[in-house]
């Protein structure tokens, strides 16, 4: 009976006595450099576009390992096994990464994040707290926590909150007091550069 292999890390199990005087190496040192591979391996992997991660039974692969490491262009898919893992992800690509087995949720990792990321064979879910994303969690928590200290967010649009010292304020760019003087600097200075144009010549 030939060896099978794990659904998950896609190691190699004997059957009984297959490979006789070949087992304890190469094969068991290979199971066990698999093994450290799925628990502290590192995938580095360039993005040109989509990607769907190799997986083999009988080789080395980017998708045993326990650590994806992405650069390159973004925005990308990244196409996992259907197979119950974890993963450390880093998105050092240029856009954000959907992270899917083709089936089911999806887990994005925007560029410059580091996240962990489960597969239970079909779905893939980034990691969260009360339902949420950790981002949106986060968001969620500092706007509620700090009601009454921090404005509320609806109708405010494309304003930046900003602070007289005492109070905290929706307030669009070109209110803001360095921007109002900045522009007027730089309307001064324009108008120096026009006198001196027409005293010159």
């Amino acid at each position: 009976m030939p060896s099978t292999y794990t659904p998950s890390l896609r190691l190699e199990m004997q059957a009984a006595g297959e490979n006789l005087n070949t087992w304890g190496a190469p094969r068991l040192n290979t199971v066990i450099d698999r093994l450290d591979q799925a628990i502290a391996g590192r995938s580095v992997i360039t993005l040109n576009g989509d990607h769907v991660l190799t997986s083999a039974n009988a080789a080395d692969d980017e998708a045993r390992r326990a650590m994806l490491d992405f650069s390159g262009a973004g925005p990308a898919t990244v196409t996992l096994p259907a197979a119950s893992k974890i993963y450390l992800v880093r998105n050092g690509a240029s856009g954000p990464l959907t992270l899917t087995t083709g089936a089911g949720a999806v887990a994005v990792v925007d560029p410059e994040d580091v996240a962990l990321v489960a597969c239970d064979g079909g779905d893939v879910f980034a990691l969260g707290v009360g339902g949420l994303g950790f981002k949106a969690y986060v968001e969620t928590v500092a706007w509620t926590y700090n009601a009454g200290a921090l404005p509320a967010q609806t109708g405010n649009a494309g304003k930046v909150v900003a602070t007289d010292g005492e109070d905290a304020g929706w307030r669009l760019v070109t209110t803001l007091p360095d921007y109002v003087h900045d522009q007027a600097q730089q309307a001064a200075a324009a108008e120096r550069r026009a006198a001196a144009l027409a005293y010159f010549g």
